[in-house]
């Protein structure tokens, strides 16, 4: 049985994270931690009567340790658990800035390492790459990416108030939501990304951006994404068009249009989501084969792109 701990609850999948912990037989939750935040831990921890830490260097030797901290306090954190924790999950992304995203990852280098890209763990996901990569739409031409939710619009993200702060977080709404989108499309692609172009969408209601737009390409396949904290509608939409016929995410359904107009449906019900990505880590920390899983370098270089799409150098 794996033993586990949540640490820092400034992050909205904190909650996640326990809740799938919690479902998990295979899991044991020791201790729910936050140095910034204590009394948000003890709202988490007090239903299932788990201790609550308001110092990281008291938590006792776990085997995985979920660091759900604002951004600006992964290293930090990340200090305090490497003699603590075999196994080390960072929420995506690494850091406030490439810089000391790169610094971050020297310190993680060897050591057994996760972050939240979840949407590589979605089986119909896994099975709209396998089919482009097979040819299945022939060669690929564009790839279009859309994420989102109403959060800021319907006022629940607003209960998680790190999200608001981008210097806690880093970077806005767009980046929180389009660093997913990064890391997918360098998956699918195989491909490092280079970035042509980002727009990002304020509002005076809202002390950070609420979304945007970014062009990049993967080697020479454009790829369009658009993420917003203020959709409504499916969360997560997908085109990639090719050739001989276009693979297509919506609504949770994954059609297959050839070049004859046949439509095909792959999948449906497709809502990836938290409990996939950290049930696929229990499984490899189980011993079973989760070859998608990002590694640290895919979660660096999606920082560094993220760090792009701001600007910033």
């Amino acid at each position: 049985m794996l033993s586990v701990a949540i640490v820092g609850c400034e992050q909205i999948h904190a909650q996640d994270y326990l809740d799938t912990s919690l479902a998990d037989p295979r899991v044991r939750v020791v201790a729910v931690a936050s140095e910034r935040d204590p009394a948000r831990a003890q709202r988490l921890a007090a239903p299932h009567g788990l201790p609550v830490l308001d110092d990281f260097r008291q938590l006792p030797e776990v085997d995985l340790a979920f660091v759900t901290t604002a951004i600006d306090d992964h290293e930090a954190a990340v200090a305090a658990l490497l003699p603590r924790a075999r196994h080390l999950f960072v929420e995506k992304p690494l850091a406030v800035s490439a810089e000391r995203a790169t610094a971050l990852a020297e310190r993680l280098a060897g050591r057994s390492f996760f972050s939240g890209f979840y949407l590589r763990t979605d089986p119909a996901l896994q099975q709209l790459r396998q089919l482009a990569r097979d040819g299945a739409i022939g060669t690929l031409s564009h790839l279009s990416l859309t994420a989102g939710h109403p959060g800021l619009l319907e006022g629940w993200l607003s209960e998680w108030p790190a999200h608001l702060d981008e210097t806690r977080m880093g970077y806005g709404a767009f980046g929180d939501l389009a660093v997913h989108l990064l890391d997918f499309s360098a998956w699918l692609t195989d491909q490092p990304l280079t970035v042509e172009h980002c727009r990002l969408e304020r509002d005076p209601r809202w002390p950070l951006d609420h979304g945007g737009e970014a062009l990049l390409h993967a080697g020479a396949l454009p790829i369009h994404l658009r993420a917003s904290a203020t959709l409504r509608g499916p969360r997560l939409a997908i085109r990639l068009d090719g050739s001989s016929g276009t693979l297509e995410l919506s609504a949770g359904r994954l059609l297959l249009h050839d070049a004859q107009g046949n439509r095909q449906l792959v999948s449906e019900g497709v809502d990836p989501g938290v409990p996939q990505g950290a049930q696929a880590v229990f499984d490899r920390l189980l011993g079973q084969e989760r070859p998608e899983l990002a590694n640290l370098d895919a979660a660096l270089a999606a920082n560094r792109l993220l760090y792009h799409l701001y600007g910033r150098r």
